[in-house]
Order: C-alpha cells, then structure tokens, then sequence
C-alpha cells in the first residue's frame, strides 16, 4: 500500500466502504427483479463486507505487533499508534 495509508485510516475508509454496500445491496434489492438474481447479488455483497468487517477488526489488532495486513498488502502504522512501529 502506498505510504499515505496506514492502519487507523483504513478503519475508517473499511466502515465507509461497508456503508456503500450497504446501500448498494438496499438497491439492488430495489431495482433488481428476478429473485435468483437478486439473491445471488445480496449474498455477493454480504460475502464482500463481512469480508471487510473481519479485515478491519484485524487492522485494530495488529497495532501492538507492528505487523498490519490488508488482504496480505502491509499497511503502515503510524508512530502516534504505536512508538515501537519504526
């Protein structure tokens, strides 16, 4: 990841992005009429932020190892989270 990102942002940008698909599934649910295709869309979307929900509480917990990952890309963490991280 780019050096600009680091762990306490990307909380922040993972929660936006589960209240995207949040609305995103409300309006598929809305707009989408045939119902295989309308199920098969909202699990997709469920899969996709539970996903990012376990990635984020992972984010949280790796500040005191030093050790950050984001689907495997390391994430920086910033000096103020933990003075250790140089």
């Amino acid at each position: 990841m780019g050096e600009w990102i680091d762990a306490e942002s990307l909380q922040a940008i993972i929660l936006g992005a589960i209240v995207a698909l949040g609305v995103l599934a409300a309006l598929v649910l809305r707009i989408v009429r045939k119902l295989l295709l309308r199920l098969a869309l909202v699990v997709l979307i469920g899969a996709l932020a539970a996903s990012l929900w376990l990635q984020r509480a992972n984010l949280q917990d790796c500040v005191e190892t030093c050790s950050c990952k984001l689907y495997g890309q390391k994430v920086a963490v910033p000096a103020d989270a933990n003075p250790n991280c140089v």
